[in-house]
């Protein structure tokens, strides 16, 4: 139960930090068009890292599909710690 809890608190920081993120980085005349690709990248990426990881922890189990996911995870922090 806890688990759940912690991805429920999980995922509402981390959408909200996404959302002020983009906001901080495009002009406010591009709000819009900015909010609607960063859904759909969303949208796209949720399902592909879910196909992607469901097929890892069916071939190889649970270890390898977190460990790919922590991967991404950390890459993408490195990535976004770059930008100025």
């Amino acid at each position: 139960m806890l688990v759940f809890i912690l991805g429920g608190v999980q995922v509402a920081i981390e959408e909200t930090l996404e959302d002020s993120f983009c906001a901080e980085l495009v002009e406010p005349a591009q709000h819009g068009m900015a909010f609607g690709v960063l859904a759909t990248v969303n949208g796209a990426g949720d399902f592909l890292s879910s196909v992607i990881v469901g097929l890892l922890w069916s071939a190889f189990g649970p270890t390898l599909a977190f460990g790919y996911s922590a991967l991404l995870f950390t890459a993408g922090a490195v990535l976004v710690a770059r930008i100025r």
